[in-house]
């Protein structure tokens, strides 16, 4: 029990160290004189060191030992957020969210990993898997909200965020290898495979699945825009970093309520492919309202609408991965890798195009969005008629 409880706190804390400084990082691009259609790049190059390195980090800690791959995690992170808030150079910028990325993909799989391994946690598995998923969101709402809060008096110097939460992550890596023993009696040796074969095994899917996969993609363009740019957003309608902190801190409770109260429900009470699609109609019109009423309201809109969204949110991401799990045909290898690589490609292309569009067409951006997630709705219709799972 202790080692569970130790392990979740683990997961807030990550999520608090890793969000402390992100209401103020549009605020501190532009003291710092990056021009907005580089947002994107940066965004993507972050999703990019991800993609790439989060095999490595899996299968070495699969091999090794998780405490210190989640250490040098931590560590590697705090030395890229000190990087963060030191260089201006818009190369080396991008660079060192690249480097973000590489590390910041150690830390919580190992975690999970050594979970899904451990055999003291067999009859709770499930349950702790979703708590740990769980406090790391409410982790991560904590520190929107600090940092949203704290910046307010940090304007032309939010450095001073980026460092604080360098020396932040830096604590906890201490506190991770002295408190958190995440050893395994029998380690994997079966190497997992890279993103590039990963994605790959895209091919081996049957014309149902590779349909399914490509609106996978889509939606995670839609939900990694909506997240990184109304940051920029907020800030661009003159709201103080503590505002987007609220903001962010709200979705947080609301996410919480969702998984715990509503979506075991809803699946055990619906076809989970119905579920999906009403969802994702549910997302592209509360979001097309939001941003398409009078913006002078838009915290009005922020805390009605767009919640509606985020409760959405919330229910298709456990939902689709049940819905995936039914595919027995399939193994869950090619499944999950093609899964995560068409959310990964998602997170990359769409900060990519964001960027180049973003600073012409504004809230514009946010309408396309929800086009994007109506053309989702879709061919999502589409395959539900295609299968009977």
């Amino acid at each position: 029990m202790r080692k569970a409880w130790l392990l979740l706190a683990f997961s807030l804390l990550v999520g608090l160290g890793m969000n402390l400084a992100h209401p103020v990082t549009p605020a501190h691009l532009n003291t710092i004189g990056i021009d907005k259609a580089m947002f994107g790049v940066m965004f993507a190059s972050m999703n990019l060191g991800q993609f790439i390195f989060a095999p490595f980090w899996g299968n070495l800690g699969d091999q090794k030992n998780r405490t210190w791959v989640a250490f040098i995690g931590l560590v590697g992170y705090a030395i890229s957020q000190f990087l963060f808030g030191y260089v201006t150079n818009v190369y080396l910028v991008i660079l060192v969210r690249f480097m973000a990325g590489v590390f910041a993909c150690a830390i919580l799989s190992n975690g999970l990993a050594h979970i899904s391994v451990n055999k003291n946690f067999e009859n709770n598995k499930a349950k702790l898997i979703s708590l740990f998923v769980a406090f790391n969101v409410m982790g991560a709402t904590i520190g929107y909200y600090i940092g949203g809060f704290v910046g307010d008096f940090f304007v032309g110097q939010e450095y001073v965020l980026m460092y604080t939460q360098g020396f932040y992550n830096l604590i906890l890596a201490g506190l991770t290898i002295t408190f958190l023993k995440m050893d395994e009696e029998i380690k994997i040796v079966k190497k997992r495979q890279s993103a590039i074969a990963q994605l790959a095994q895209i091919k081996k899917l049957s014309k149902e699945l590779f349909l399914l996969i490509i609106i996978i993609a889509l939606i995670s363009i839609s939900q990694t825009n909506f997240s990184k740019y109304l940051d920029m957003y907020i800030k661009d309608l003159h709201y103080k970093p503590s505002v987007n902190g609220t903001l962010v801190f709200v979705t947080g409770i609301v996410t919480l309520i969702m998984s715990f109260l509503v979506v075991p429900h809803l699946n055990k009470r619906y076809k989970e492919t119905n579920t999906i699609l009403v969802v994702v109609i549910l997302q592209a019109i509360f979001t097309a309202l939001t941003f398409s009423l009078n913006q002078d309201l838009f915290l009005v809109w922020g805390y009605t609408f767009f919640m509606v969204y985020i409760a959405g949110k919330a229910i298709y991401e456990p939902t689709i991965a049940s819905h995936l799990s039914k595919y027995t045909d399939v193994s869950p290898g090619v499944l999950m890798g093609s899964r995560q690589s068409a959310i990964s490609l998602g997170a990359i292309i769409g900060p990519l195009v964001a960027g180049i569009i973003y600073d012409d067409i504004g809230v514009y951006l946010f309408l396309i969005l929800s086009g994007i997630l109506a053309l989702s709705a879709v061919l999502l219709f589409i395959y539900k008629e295609r299968v009977n799972i």
